[in-house]
This record gives structure tokens, C-alpha cells and sequence, in this order.
């Protein structure tokens, strides 16, 4: 009896026990072929190799026995901004304790009062916002300014008609006369803008630009006469001004940015003078379509009205007719 029951028991652990013990060692074995670990240790895909006593994780690309190396992934969401707390929740209080948390960015967003944030980069939690980690091409994109320059080097004629609003209408200013530029950007590090056609140019990448620009022309404001025949209350005098303005599109409607004038004093009106936009700071965002024009902003003035076309144009003294300068400003390092 005895001797049956000592089968019996043998049988039952045999044919149950050495199943589950056989899934035991399974799991063991394979847990310190991806674990290898010492007192204070813990390794993956180590093998029996030890670990890095000056780790805590080591990681290794190989899975112990095959050659296929694996990478490590992160976890990838898509932040509102900097200082975004409900993506990843993050209670009042716990701030600190979430120091160094690791997450990588999958979308651009742009927020100027809680901080952009850019895809593709990888970020970590500072206590009180999330900091883009720096490396080399960032740094290489942050020393290398990011700048959009083109000029116009053809001659482009205006008359009277289009310089010179209707002459029973108001407000004074005329119409705006777009700038146009037929060659390709001198500078476009970053590719910051695109240019659509040789009147506008669209804004790639958004934030605060230093922007200039300029124009040489010459009004030919050549004639002088008093009361003009079929234009009450005008009167053509030998000098000219001149609107030189940077614009965005919004809707379908253009809308001045930037606007600067020259003036062409008595007698200087058939004379080449340079109008200039100098340095200004503008909030620009991907997207936006800019243009560069000029306006006459006075129904009296002659420009136009002699024998000649006002125009911009190069010449001997002036072998670029005009040109347009955009700078981005901000690094959201």
C-alpha cells in the first residue's frame, strides 16, 4: 500500500509538478538571459554578463543569442507647450518629484506666452516646465541665424494712373503697388519662407522676425502746373513722396505691418532716392503670406505726369533695385 501510494505521489508530481516546474525554469532562464543582475543592479538584454557597477539599468542592444539589435523608445505625445501639466498629469505639489521625467514631442506648437514646443526633440520635465534637450545640429541651428534675403535687380515701371488715386475720391493714398521679385532668394537658411511667386512669399516657421527692407526709385516728378485741366484743385509740383510698406494677407485682405515714407524735396522729384524700412521686430506664423509695396500717398503729386515712367530700377551707381531681409529672432532652447 505504501509502495503504491509512493508511486502514486511520484506519478502526480511527475506528470503535474514537472509541467509547472519545467514553465518555472523556462521563465527563469529567460529572465536572466534579458536580466542580469547584482546587489544593486539590473540588466537588460545582458546575458550572463555583468553589470555596470556604476549602473543602476544597463541596456544592451542584442537579445542575447540573436544578432537583431533593438533601440529604446520612449514614450511619444504631443505637448500643448511648456508648461503643459495635463498631457502628462502632473499634480500641484509633485512637481519636483517629476524632475528628469523623459517624454519625446510629436508636434509643433506654438505658444508665446507658455512656450513653443517643436516635434521631433525630446524633452524633459524641469520642475516647473519642459526643456527641449540641446544637441549638436541645435546648437549648429542656433549659431547659424536663420535668415530669408532676396533682391530685385529688373527695372519695373509704374504711371500716373496707378501711382495716383481717382481724383474725386478720398482717402489720399493710392493704390498699394506690389514690389516684384523674379529671381531666387539670395539667403534662405532654415527655410524659413517660401516664395510664391515674384510678389509674395509665405512665412515657414513661426516667430519674431527682424525685418528690413528698401527700395531704390526715382518719382520723376519733373512737371510743375498749377490747377490741372480735368482735376480740380490739383496742382503738379516738382517733388514727391513715397509709402514704402512690408504687408500681411489676412483673409483676402492685405494689411500694413510696416510702413515708412521718403519725400523728394522741390526740385529732387527726377532723382534716384533710397525709401528704407530699418530693423523692426514683427510676430509672424507659419502660414502667413507677406508682400512688399509702395504707395503714393498725395493726389497732387506728378510722379508720372512728364515724360517718363517712375520707376525702380538698377543703374551704375545702384545694381540692386530693391530687396527684402527677414531674420528669425526667437530660439526656444
Amino acid at each position: 500500500m505504501e509502495h503504491n501510494m509512493s508511486q502514486n505521489t511520484i506519478f502526480k508530481f511527475t506528470s503535474r509538478g514537472v509541467a509547472r516546474l519545467s514553465v518555472i525554469l523556462l521563465l527563469q532562464s529567460l529572465a536572466f538571459s534579458l536580466f542580469a543582475q547584482n546587489s544593486n543592479s539590473v540588466g537588460i538584454n545582458t546575458g550572463t554578463s555583468t553589470v555596470d557597477p556604476s549602473a543602476i539599468m544597463e541596456v544592451k542592444a542584442e537579445t542575447p543569442g540573436s544578432t537583431t539589435k533593438k533601440g529604446f523608445l520612449p514614450p511619444r505625445l504631443e505637448l500643448k507647450n511648456q508648461k503643459d501639466k495635463t498631457t502628462v498629469p502632473i499634480a500641484a505639489g509633485t512637481e519636483d518629484k517629476a524632475k528628469a521625467m523623459l517624454v519625446y514631442n510629436t508636434k509643433d506648437t506654438y505658444n508665446f506666452s507658455q512656450g513653443h514646443v517643436y516635434t521631433d526633440n525630446y524633452y524633459y520635465w524641469l520642475g516647473d516646465r519642459w526643456e527641449r534637450m540641446v544637441y549638436t545640429p541645435l546648437v549648429y541651428e542656433a549659431v547659424i541665424p536663420r535668415e530669408f534675403y532676396i533682391e530685385g535687380k529688373t527695372k519695373q515701371e509704374f504711371t500716373t494712373e496707378q501711382l495716383n488715386p481717382s481724383w474725386n475720391n478720398s482717402p489720399v493714398n493710392g493704390p498699394d503697388l506690389p514690389l516684384k521679385f523674379v529671381e531666387t532668394p539670395v539667403l534662405n537658411r532654415g527655410d524659413i519662407f517660401t516664395k510664391l511667386s515674384n510678389e509674395n512669399f509665405q512665412v515657414n516657421v513661426t516667430g519674431t522676425y527682424d525685418m528690413s527692407a528698401f527700395v531704390h526709385y526715382n518719382p520723376r516728378s519733373t512737371e510743375e502746373k498749377g490747377n490741372v485741366p480735368g482735376k480740380p484743385g490739383v496742382s503738379y509740383a516738382k517733388r514727391a513722396f513715397l509709402n514704402l510698406k512690408i504687408q500681411r494677407q489676412e483673409g483676402n485682405v492685405w494689411k500694413d505691418l510696416v510702413v515708412v515714407r521718403a519725400a523728394w524735396g522741390y526740385d529732387a522729384g527726377g532723382f534716384v532716392k533710397t525709401a528704407t524700412i530699418n530693423s523692426v521686430s514683427v510676430r509672424l506664423y507659419q502660414g502667413d503670406k507677406i508682400r512688399l509695396v509702395i504707395q503714393s500717398p498725395y493726389k497732387s503729386s506728378s510722379q508720372g505726369a512728364g515724360k517718363y515712367n517712375p520707376y525702380t530700377g538698377p543703374d551704375s551707381n545702384h545694381p540692386v533695385a530693391r530687396g527684402f531681409r527677414a531674420l528669425l529672432l526667437d530660439f526656444n532652447l
